[in-house]
C-alpha cells in the first residue's frame, strides 16, 4: 500500500480485539513517529509505551468517554504522546512543542495504519489525572494518546469537505485563480 492509499484509508477505531501486538512492532512504529520534522530538529516528543491492564483502563476513564475507556482496555497498547516544553522552540511567542508533537503522532498512526493496525487520537482527557498514572514530571506536557491494536470493528470511511469548502486562493475567500 503507498502512502496516498494509507493517508486516504485511515479512520479512528474505537473497538479493538485483544489480539497481541509484538512490541517490537510498536517500537518501530514509534521509530517513524520520530521521524517527522520539528521545529530547529528539537524532538521534543516523548512516547509511554503502555500495556498494563490497570493503566491503560485509568487511562481510558481519564478520557470521560466510555467508548474510549473500554478501547483502552481491550486494545494490547496504549501510547501517550507528551512533549518536553524546554526542548521545543518559541519564536514570536509561539511555542511549538504542540505542532511538533502533532506531526509525530501523525506519522505514527500512518505507520500503525501501513502495518495493519488501528489507532484513535485521543485529545480530550484529564492532564492531571494522566501524569498521575504515568508518573509523568510537571514540566512535561502531555498532549494525546491513542489505543494501538487490530481493528475490532469495520468503520466507515469518514466523509471530507470538498476542496472548494476548505481552499482559496492567493486571499481568502478567494476562490480560484485566473
Amino acid at each position: 500500500m503507498d502512502i496516498f492509499d494509507i493517508i486516504k484509508k485511515r479512520v479512528s477505531v474505537r473497538a479493538y480485539k485483544k489480539d497481541p501486538i509484538d512490541i517490537d512492532t510498536v517500537r518501530r512504529l514509534i521509530e517513524y513517529a520520530c521521524m517527522a520534522p520539528s521545529w530547529g530538529n528539537k524532538q521534543c516528543w516523548r512516547f509511554i509505551i503502555v500495556d498494563s491492564n490497570v493503566e491503560k483502563n485509568l487511562l481510558g476513564k481519564a478520557s470521560g468517554q466510555p467508548i474510549i475507556a473500554q478501547a483502552c482496555i481491550d486494545a494490547p497498547y496504549v501510547v501517550a504522546l507528551c512533549a518536553n516544553t524546554k526542548e521545543s522552540g518559541v519564536k514570536n511567542g509561539v511555542e511549538y512543542y504542540a505542532f511538533d508533537s502533532a506531526l509525530a503522532m501523525e506519522n505514527l498512526v500512518l505507520a500503525a495504519e501501513a502495518e495493519g493496525l488501528a489507532t484513535c487520537i485521543v485529545g480530550w482527557f484529564d492532564e492531571k489525572v494522566v501524569k498521575g498514572i504515568l508518573n509523568i514530571p510537571k514540566d512535561i506536557k502531555v498532549l494525546a494518546f491513542t489505543p494501538l491494536g487490530f481493528s475490532g470493528e469495520i468503520p466507515k470511511p469518514s466523509t471530507r469537505k470538498k476542496l472548494e469548502q476548505v481552499v482559496y486562493y492567493n486571499s481568502w475567500g478567494k476562490e480560484e485563480i485566473k
